[in-house]
C-alpha cells in the first residue's frame, strides 16, 4: 500500500518528474532487442519454431470477404487478348537497342587554360 502512495504522489506532480532525464538512442535499442531475440534463438531454436506455428494456429486460414461490385465481363475479355499491351503507349513496340557505333556518347565540354 506505501508503494501505490508513492507512485500516486509521483504521478500527481504538476510537472513530469523525469522530464529532464536522459533518453537511450533509438538505434542502440533497437541493435539491443535484436540482439536479445537472436540470443533467445540461439538458445532455444525448437521454442521459436513452437511460438511460430502456436501463432499460425490461432489465426484463422481464410476470412471471407463479402463484395460489394464486380467487374464486367468485357474488362476479362480485353485483358484475355493476345497482342494488346496494358501500357501507357496502347500497346506500340518497344523499338530494338541502337548498335554500338550509333549509341550517342556523352563528351565532357572542353576545359578552358587557366590563367597564371
Amino acid at each position: 500500500m506505501r508503494w501505490h502512495a508513492w507512485i500516486l504522489a509521483l504521478c500527481a506532480c504538476g510537472e513530469p518528474v523525469l522530464k529532464n532525464a536522459p533518453r537511450p538512442d533509438p538505434g542502440t535499442v533497437a541493435g539491443v532487442a535484436a540482439a536479445a531475440a537472436a540470443a533467445a534463438t540461439l538458445a532455444a531454436p525448437e521454442a521459436a519454431a513452437k511460438r511460430q506455428e502456436q501463432k499460425k494456429q490461432g489465426e484463422p486460414e481464410a476470412r471471407s470477404v463479402e463484395v460489394k461490385e464486380t467487374v464486367p465481363a468485357s474488362v476479362f475479355d480485353r485483358l484475355e487478348q493476345p497482342g494488346r499491351d496494358a501500357g501507357v503507349d496502347g500497346g506500340a513496340s518497344v523499338p530494338p537497342p541502337l548498335p554500338p557505333s550509333e549509341v550517342p556518347r556523352l563528351v565532357p565540354p572542353p576545359v578552358p587554360p587557366s590563367k597564371p
